[in-house]
């Protein structure tokens, strides 16, 4: 397939690497697709979507970001310019026989990561799908011939649980959740939990939990370590709390200012040390026996 030239570089201009590492990981066995989910807005979804998905690209995987949410920051984080999009990924779910996949599909400015975009049409789509047969179905359809280009297909669902989300459950092998150290959003966390359990039931009977994260951790504070105590203690949720927590730093919102990854924007700095480290936890899931994560104490527990 042959993506879309626009927003790509020159041939002759040598694309930057993210961030500052140059390890590599061991590639999935088959693409995976994963949700990135919160039915809560606010608690770093998109960003940790937007970083995820560079820390994976950094990592010699080729990722594929798909952004669902009708407030499109997923596609401007990566320094798209809407009114520079021509077919959004709306335009596929909602006439899938005008629009292909490769109609879509964006570069980026970084190696190993493109893009689907959104599109504040997105908001319609609910509406639009009324009284369709199958519409549950739209996505995992439209992401079928993509199986061997891409080790990973990251979807930043909607802040809602939604017909969205549900085609984005629906059509994932493997859903992260991304939840805020703050009680509210611990409040929240059962909801989701129930939605995954009935999307299995009902849908997608191959789904589950690729991990929880933590996001806006600060572990000078008692909330934030008892939401981590909480969330540990749940039985749903044993043996599947990302060792790296997303610490609270600044950096990440000046990146998402800039248009950037963090991975880029500050290699340093502890965002993007967050970032990377949870990326390779990820990746290590890829095949578990040939990973080796690093040893050293994670500072994000610190």
């Amino acid at each position: 397939m042959s993506l879309n030239n626009k927003h790509t570089q020159p041939s002759a201009v040598k694309k930057p690497k993210i961030g500052d590492f140059n390890k590599l990981m061991p590639k999935p066995e088959r693409i995976r697709i994963i949700s990135i989910s919160n039915q809560k807005g606010g608690c770093g979804k998109t960003t940790s979507a937007i970083n995820i998905a560079a820390g994976l690209a950094s990592l010699g995987q080729r990722v594929l970001l798909v952004d669902l949410d009708s407030q499109c920051n997923a596609t401007t984080g990566l320094g798209i310019e809407l009114h520079d999009v021509e077919k959004s990924i709306f335009d596929l779910l909602v006439e899938p026989k005008k629009t292909s996949i490769e109609d879509v599909i964006l570069e980026t400015q970084y190696e190993n990561l493109h893009i689907a975009p959104g599109s504040i049409e997105l908001s319609e789509f609910e509406s639009r799908m009324s009284g369709e047969i199958g519409r549950e179905n739209r996505l995992k359809k439209a992401l079928l011939p993509l199986s061997e280009l891409y080790d990973f297909i990251l979807l930043d669902t909607p802040p809602s649980l939604g017909l969205l989300s549900i085609n984005a459950l629906n059509a994932s092998q493997e859903v992260l959740i991304a939840l805020q150290a703050h009680p509210f959003a611990f409040d929240g966390l059962r909801l989701l939990l129930e939605t995954i359990s009935l999307i299995q039931e009902e849908l997608n009977p191959n789904l589950k939990i690729a991990g929880l994260m933590i996001t806006m951790y600060d572990a000078r504070t008692k909330i934030s370590r008892e939401i981590v105590d909480k969330v540990s203690i749940m039985p749903e949720l044993e043996g599947l709390i990302f060792k790296t927590h997303i610490r609270q730093n600044i950096r990440i919102a000046e990146a998402a200012k800039a248009r950037k990854s963090i991975l880029n924007f500050d290699p340093t700095c502890t965002g993007a040390i967050d970032y990377k480290r949870l990326s390779i936890e990820i990746c290590a899931q890829n095949s578990p026996s040939k990973a080796t994560l690093e040893t050293t104490t994670n500072p994000s527990k610190g």
